[in-house]
């Protein structure tokens, strides 16, 4: 119970913006202690999204472009800093996905061309949450089960090439027929919502 005498605790947004000024400044004990407020967050954000032997670095990684934006007074309001740090680190983590994707899928070279840009800033999450609602939407549509199932597995959940060959029969080589018929089907659709064709 509070005597009215207690002080009142600054919100976060308060705190980071005061901490966005100081590093603007130059100020390296404050982007330390920006470290240290979210470090544990951006690490959970990754922990969901990259392989464990890439949270750490990531994470760095993070840190360095939030900062060197926050050094150059790149952040139009300091109070969405938290939510800047978040979206730059799924930007992170997602461009990782790709690469990763990519090494996995040697020969599926026309893959979706709906994937994030890597420039992505925060000012477009809006329009990427809604492209990720659309092209989820899209793959339930999908009139074959199977290319519903085998993309959600591979490319939402990450499961490995070789369990899901098992699971459905397929040797690798008639694997990759099969992801890139259902990818090029999904492109379909999301082309045709979007107007393309």
């Amino acid at each position: 119970m509070t005597n009215g005498l207690d002080p009142v605790p600054e919100p976060t947004s308060t705190i980071d913006s005061d901490l966005a000024a100081r590093v603007a400044r130059g100020d390296r004990q404050a982007e330390t202690t920006f470290v240290r407020r979210h470090q544990r967050t951006v690490t959970l954000v990754l922990q969901k999204r990259v392989q464990p032997d890439r949270v750490y670095d990531l994470t760095q990684e993070t840190f360095i472009v939030v900062i060197a934006r926050m050094r150059d007074n790149g952040i139009h309001e300091p109070t969405r800093i938290g939510g800047f740090l978040r979206q730059t680190a799924i930007n992170l983590a997602n461009g990782e996905r790709r690469k990763y994707l990519r090494q996995r899928t040697d020969n599926d070279n026309d893959s979706i061309d709906i994937v994030i840009d890597e420039a992505l800033g925060p000012s477009d999450s809006v329009e990427l949450d809604e492209l990720v609602s659309m092209i989820g939407q899209l793959m339930d549509e999908l009139p074959m089960e199977r290319d519903r199932d085998l993309l959600r597995r591979y490319l939402v959940d990450g499961q490995d090439k070789v369990a899901l060959c098992q699971h459905y029969g397929l040797s690798s080589e008639h694997f990759d027929r099969v992801l890139h018929r259902a990818r090029v089907r999904l492109k379909e659709l999301l082309d045709k919502r979007r107007g393309y064709r």
